[in-house]
């Protein structure tokens, strides 16, 4: 190992083809073949600042900003109906494929938006027919908490209570 590496010192030719072609401060420390911590993030902040190199093109965390994420699923493989071996779906992946295919943020029987006095209100996923393996479009809703509460199928209430009509 070179002197100039095992005081934290960066090549400053490689320092500098290294910025150029980089994203991210991450991935400049993996060209220079540095470990990825705070004290070579301060050194390399340093010595950035120290040589005047731009890293306005760094995009940092927000690299995916505005984009789905790599692990995001069709609307088509989530609103399907499962089979019995099934794991649940998870809330936020019901709702992103709900969205995806047009259906507008707002309770399918009182018309009420996502607010409520002017703070953000979480509307309510119901599956029309009680089943939560069935994710198809037409079995989901969209429905304030209000709403949810006064239907048989919100937690689990329609299988309890069979002798009251759900309201729809």
């Amino acid at each position: 190992m070179s002197r100039g590496v095992r005081h934290g010192r960066f090549d400053p030719d490689e320092l500098r083809a290294a910025v150029a072609e980089s994203d991210s401060l991450a991935e400049v420390l993996r060209r220079l073949g540095r470990p990825d911590n705070g004290g070579q993030r301060a050194a390399l902040r340093e010595q950035i600042a120290q040589q005047g190199l731009t890293t306005a093109h760094f995009r940092g965390q927000a690299h995916q900003r505005g984009r789905r994420g790599t692990n995001a699923k069709d609307p088509g493989e989530v609103l399907v109906r499962h089979t019995a071996a099934t794991h649940r779906i998870k809330t936020w992946r019901l709702r992103r494929a709900l969205r995806d295919v047009g259906v507008p943020e707002r309770c399918a029987r009182c018309g009420l938006r996502p607010e409520w006095l002017g703070k953000p209100m979480t509307l309510e996923i119901d599956h029309v027919n009680g089943d939560w393996r069935d994710n198809r479009r037409e079995n989901l809703r969209l429905l304030c908490p209000n709403c949810h509460a006064v239907t048989g199928t919100w937690c689990r209430g329609g299988r309890r209570r069979r002798t009251r009509t759900p309201v729809e």
